[in-house]
C-alpha cells in the first residue's frame, strides 16, 4: 500500500527514536559512541555526552600530570629537610612513598575523571579549572621552596 496525501502516514519504525531520552551517565563510562558535541544551542547544558571532549581528555591529563610533580617535588622537599603539613599523608609517607604516589595519583585522577563525565554540567567545569589552578599554585609553592632552600 503506498501512502498518499489523503491517507496519514504510518509509523514504520521498528527501533524507538534514541532522542525520546537522555543520555545517561554510564554511557559516558564506556569507551565508545559517536556524539562528541551537541548540535543545537541550549542543548548542551547539564546532559552528557557519550565521549570527552578534547579540551576535557587535555585537563585532565594536565591535572594528573600536576598531581603526580606534587608528590615527586614533596618527596624531594622532604628529603632536604622539610616536614609534610598534612598529618594523612605524612602517616603515609613515613608508611612508604610508593603508596603516596599511587594514593594521591589514583584519587585525583579518579576526581578528575568524575569531573570529566560531567563535563557539561557548570559546576564540574569550575571544578576542573579550580583543581588544575589549585596544583598549579601548588606546583609554584614547591618551586619556590625548592629554589629558597638550594638558596640557604
Amino acid at each position: 500500500m503506498k501512502p498518499s496525501f489523503n491517507t496519514p502516514f504510518l509509523n514504520q519504525r521498528v527501533i524507538q527514536d534514541r532522542r525520546s531520552r537522555p543520555t545517561s551517565i554510564l554511557s559516558t563510562v564506556r569507551f565508545g559512541g559517536r556524539r562528541r558535541r551537541f548540535r543545537r544551542a541550549g542543548e548542551g547544558q547539564n546532559r552528557y555526552m557519550d565521549r570527552l571532549s578534547q579540551c576535557t581528555i587535555v585537563l585532565t591529563l594536565i591535572i594528573l600530570a600536576l598531581s603526580i610533580l606534587d608528590a615527586i617535588f614533596t618527596k624531594i622537599l622532604l628529603e632536604s629537610g622539610a616536614s609534610e603539613l598534612n598529618p594523612l599523608m605524612a602517616r603515609l609517607i613515613q608508611w612508604s612513598f610508593q603508596s603516596v604516589l599511587i594514593y594521591k595519583s589514583l584519587g585525583v585522577g579518579l576526581l578528575a575523571y568524575f569531573l570529566a563525565i560531567h563535563q557539561n554540567f557548570r559546576i564540574s567545569f569550575y571544578g576542573m579549572h579550580v583543581l588544575a589552578t589549585i596544583h598549579l599554585v601548588l606546583l609554584g609553592y614547591h618551586l619556590a621552596c625548592s629554589y629558597l632552600s638550594q638558596a640557604i
